[in-house]
């Protein structure tokens, strides 16, 4: 069973700043009920090295969904339960490392590098039918139709996910240096009714880490260093028909840098 937030639930607008959206909750939402069903082989080489098949499929009654309605303030994300849902897919799952401490000198000591890579492939599908009703405040027989797309993919689900790391770390202490790659393909993260659906395409990240350990004079320290999002990747949501394009939320991201120092007593 997967239950409504409270704040999905509140008749109420409100403004989140993580996403830069504005919400208003349905009293009418209930609960949603899934058959989730998964099966999973794994493989383990011996020390960090393993890999993992894994295939899933979920059937969902009432799944809970945003959508999009115009005001005079500008657009409102609200929620919803659609008739019903089916998801399936699969994923793969490895994590590798290479030993390097046999390239000599002092630095590559108890070195290794360490690839962990993930990929999901998922589709999803809405099931919504001519006197299917998905009740809303002020309007509580209203058509699921005029809100829903039978065979329209699930909001928030991308078809593709992948996720790569690859580091080098010493396995004698803590010092690690690592680049991330996370790639999704585009998705919706709302329904737009009689409207074309708002799209979002997160595209390629790249991400670099590092963190190493240090003393000042007895005392460890942990010295980190991260920059994020490294070539910029904005954010682009927008709403498309026929060639016209009209951005909903899109904006710049910009790069992201930060260095810590952790010091525990």
């Amino acid at each position: 069973i997967a239950r409504p937030q409270f704040r999905e639930l509140v008749e109420q607008t409100y403004f989140d700043p993580e996403s830069n959206r504005r919400f208003r909750g349905n009293p009418f939402l209930v609960d949603s009920q899934l058959i989730n069903l998964e099966t999973r082989a794994e493989y383990y080489f011996g020390g960090p090295r393993k890999v993992s098949v894994a295939a899933f499929f979920k059937e969902i009654d009432r799944p809970i969904e945003s959508f999009l309605t115009a005001t005079e303030g500008g657009q409102i994300f609200n929620f919803a339960n659609a008739p019903s849902a089916r998801l399936y897919g699969a994923e793969l799952d490895l994590a590798y490392n290479f030993d390097i401490s046999g390239l000599g000198g002092t630095f590559f000591e108890n070195k290794q590098i360490l690839v962990l890579a993930n990929y999901t492939f998922t589709k999803s599908r809405l099931s919504v039918g001519p006197q299917d009703i998905a009740p809303f405040p002020g309007n509580t027989q209203q058509l699921a139709s005029f809100l829903f797309d039978d065979g329209a993919p699930m909001v928030g689900q991308s078809d593709h996910i992948a996720n790569l790391s690859v580091g080098i770390e010493d396995t004698a202490k803590v010092q690690q240096a690592t680049f991330l790659f996370n790639y999704a393909s585009k998705r919706v993260t709302a329904r737009g009714g009689p409207l074309p659906d708002v799209v979002e395409v997160p595209g390629l990240v790249v991400d670099f880490v590092a963190r190493s350990e240090v003393r000042f004079g007895r005392q460890p320290l942990e010295l980190s260093f991260e920059v994020r999002n490294i070539f910029g990747r904005d954010n682009f949501e927008f709403q498309e028909l026929q060639g016209r394009r009209i951005d909903i939320n899109t904006f710049r991201v910009g790069t992201a840098f930060s260095v810590g120092l952790k010091a525990s007593f």
